[in-house]
C-alpha cells in the first residue's frame, strides 16, 4: 500500500440505548458510549480486512470502539492507539430541559453542524490543531511503512480527510459517508499512483 491513508470508522458501539433522555442524559449516554467496546458478534466486511492486512500499519484511536475494530481488523497485530484520532465532541443542543429519544439528539447534532457548515463556520481551533497534528503522523508513518489504515470517528474523520488534503493527498475513494466500517481512501498526490 503506497502513499495511502485508508480513514475508517470504527464498528457499531457494544452500548445500546432505549428511552428517552434530557441533555444530563444524554452527557451520560455520550460517556459510556466512549467507555464501551463494540456490540457483541461485531464484524468488518471481509473486503476492509483485506484492505487492512494491505497496509503498512494499522492504527486507531484510543477510544475503546476503535481499538476492538482494528484489532479485529488485523488480529494479534501490534496496533499503535492515539488520543489524536478521538471523535470531536459537538455541542449538546440546547434543547432545555426536554426529555427527547436520543435519535432526536443525533439529529439536532447533525442539523446544528450542517447549519454551521452552510454559514462558513469553522472548527474550533483545537479541533483543527488535532486534525493537523493527526495529517502529520499519519503521513509521516505512511513514508515509513507504506500505507497506513487508521480507524477513527465519522466526524473526526471529516477533519481529518480535509487536513490531509490541505497537505496535499487526494481522496481516492469513499464509502458509505458515517456508516460504520465504512473507508475513506486518500492518496499523496505528489506522487504517481492509481
Amino acid at each position: 500500500m503506497s502513499a495511502r491513508i485508508v480513514l475508517v470508522r470504527h464498528g457499531r458501539s457494544g452500548h445500546v440505548h432505549t428511552g428517552w433522555i434530557d441533555a444530563a442524559g444524554f452527557q451520560r449516554w455520550r460517556d459510556a458510549y466512549d467507555a464501551a467496546g463494540l456490540l457483541p458478534g461485531e464484524r468488518p466486511p471481509p473486503a476492509l480486512k483485506a484492505l487492512a492486512r494491505q497496509a503498512g500499519v494499522v492504527v486507531a484511536s484510543d477510544l475503546p470502539r476503535a481499538r476492538a475494530s482494528a484489532e479485529l481488523l488485523v488480529p494479534g497485530a501490534e496496533i499503535p492507539t492515539s488520543a489524536l484520532l478521538r471523535e470531536m465532541e459537538q455541542p449538546i443542543p440546547p434543547l432545555g430541559d426536554a426529555r427527547v429519544p436520543l435519535a432526536v439528539w443525533a439529529l439536532a447534532i447533525g442539523l446544528r453542524k450542517a447549519y454551521g457548515a452552510l454559514r462558513g463556520e469553522a472548527l474550533p481551533a483545537a479541533a483543527l490543531r488535532r486534525a493537523s497534528d493527526a495529517a502529520g503522523w499519519l503521513i509521516e508513518l505512511a513514508a515509513e511503512r507504506g500505507g497506513v489504515l487508521a480507524v477513527t470517528h465519522a466526524w473526526f474523520r471529516e477533519a481529518l480527510a480535509a487536513a490531509l488534503v490541505e497537505r496535499g493527498w487526494r481522496r481516492a475513494h469513499a464509502s458509505g459517508r458515517y456508516a460504520h466500517w465504512s473507508a475513506w481512501t486518500l492518496l499523496d498526490a505528489r506522487r504517481p499512483g492509481p
